[in-house]
């Protein structure tokens, strides 16, 4: 079993720090929980301290994933694993949310931080704004060797594949926490924002229509996961989604492969309602690469 138990938090690096502020707070619907030089920090409904943190720079890009990790020994011997990834030495975090943890990279380049512990919130899932980050999608072009690092040095495990995705499982009861999409580059695919149920990712997806950024995939319902879905493009053309009633499994959970994760023609989703993914989600959602030093905490 991993040491994983999820997403915590994901660092964006953007050029216009005021106008991506406003859109988290004023329609993706975060609040601001503190900020730093050139940094803000934003917060969900769950017990994380934030689940977004925002950082000036001068060009878009994804900075680090953040795992959750659920104890202090967890740490520690998660980061035994990874002491051949360029791993820092963990720590105490002096940044706002603090915690114990360290940041690595790992073979494709892409940074990421284990945490645990720091500043924690009451949880409160409220209709119409996200509780957490669910899920992260990256592209991977190295598909088989990045798939053996998340299971093996990681602790995740593979629940279900499909022709061009597999989906990996934390210790959480959420079906996945980390997707792998087979591609050409190393870059992320996605990030997922859990709402509280299909009503708030309808009424979250108008609100994103009438703030200018229309649905570019959704509502539908996926495969694998069982979620509903919306997808879009948000500050900076960063790939968002809004999602819901991700389905819970536990170890008794039977995985499938590509021949069981069909639809039928013409389809992209079970409910057969949504138009195919438009051709600007394609694009946008292999352009933000993980910037160099990024995973340093």
């Amino acid at each position: 079993m991993t040491e994983i138990r999820g997403i915590r938090s994901i660092a964006v690096d953007v050029q216009d720090l005021d106008a991506a502020e406003a859109f988290y707070t004023q329609i993706w619907r975060l609040e601001k929980t503190g900020a730093a030089a050139d940094a803000r920090y934003f917060h969900g409904t769950s017990r994380h301290h934030h689940i977004v943190s925002l950082h000036r720079a001068g060009a878009p890009a994804i900075r680090r994933i953040d795992f959750d990790i659920a104890t202090r020994d967890g740490v520690l011997a998660l980061h035994e694993r990874l002491a051949g990834f360029g791993a820092q030495s963990p720590h105490a975090i002096a940044a706002p949310g603090g915690g114990f943890g360290f940041g690595f990279r790992d073979p494709e380049g892409r940074n990421f931080a284990a945490v645990w512990g720091g500043e924690q919130r009451s949880e409160a899932p409220t209709p119409d704004r996200p509780h957490k980050v669910t899920h992260v999608n990256l592209n991977a072009a190295d598909y088989d060797g990045t798939t053996r690092f998340m299971t093996q040095a990681l602790g995740l495990k593979l629940v279900d594949e499909t022709i061009r995705a597999r989906f990996l499982h934390a210790a959480c009861g959420d079906h996945f926490s980390v997707a792998l999409v087979k591609h050409s580059v190393a870059t992320l695919n996605h990030v997922a924002f859990d709402m509280c149920d299909l009503d708030s990712v309808m009424r979250g997806a108008g609100r994103m229509k009438d703030a200018g950024h229309p649905i570019e995939w959704g509502v539908g319902r996926h495969g694998p996961g069982n979620n509903v879905f919306a997808y879009f493009a948000g500050p900076e053309d960063f790939p968002l989604e809004y999602t819901s009633e991700v389905l819970q499994i536990d170890d008794t959970y039977v995985p499938h492969g590509p021949d069981f994760w069909k639809f039928p023609p013409g389809r992209t989703d079970q409910w057969g309602v949504t138009a195919p993914p438009s051709e600007k989600l394609a694009r946008i959602q292999q352009m933000f690469a993980f910037v160099e030093g990024g995973h340093l905490i």
